[in-house]
């Protein structure tokens, strides 16, 4: 498998794991500290299953790669983008609450990783 593909799958694997926790258990990823807190609010409930969803589509693109290659690049370059966005959202909110918090650490990290696995797919050449 190129190293290409290798680091994309990683990138799939890691989204769907978190992606599909957070869509369809958000108060258990709440529970391990892996989400915002969402069992008294329905709202932060939802804006978790909406992330969770958001990270599925973004995996649900990058497998459909592996199958028509001629989608490799956009699919990687769509993870990247969504990635560098969610960045820019954590460190607006960082400044606005003039502080890091976990939580923002976690989603900075977070998104870095797949920052690093799909733009080095994007990267790659093989």
């Amino acid at each position: 498998m190129s190293t290409k593909r290798t680091l994309m799958l990683a990138n799939v694997l890691f989204r769907i794991a978190y992606g599909a926790g957070a869509l369809f258990s958000p108060t258990k990823m709440a529970a391990a500290r892996l989400a915002a807190a969402a069992n008294a609010q329905p709202q932060a409930r939802l804006f978790v299953r909406g992330f969770g969803a958001h990270q599925v589509s973004v995996a649900l693109l990058g497998l459909a790669s592996r199958r028509w290659q001629r989608i490799e690049r956009p699919a990687a370059a769509a993870a990247t983008a969504i990635d560098v966005a969610d960045m820019i959202s954590a460190v607006v909110e960082a400044h606005e609450r003039q502080a890091w918090d976990a939580d923002l650490i976690g989603g900075l990290v977070f998104s870095a990783a797949g920052v690093a696995s799909a733009g080095g797919a994007l990267l790659t050449g093989r």
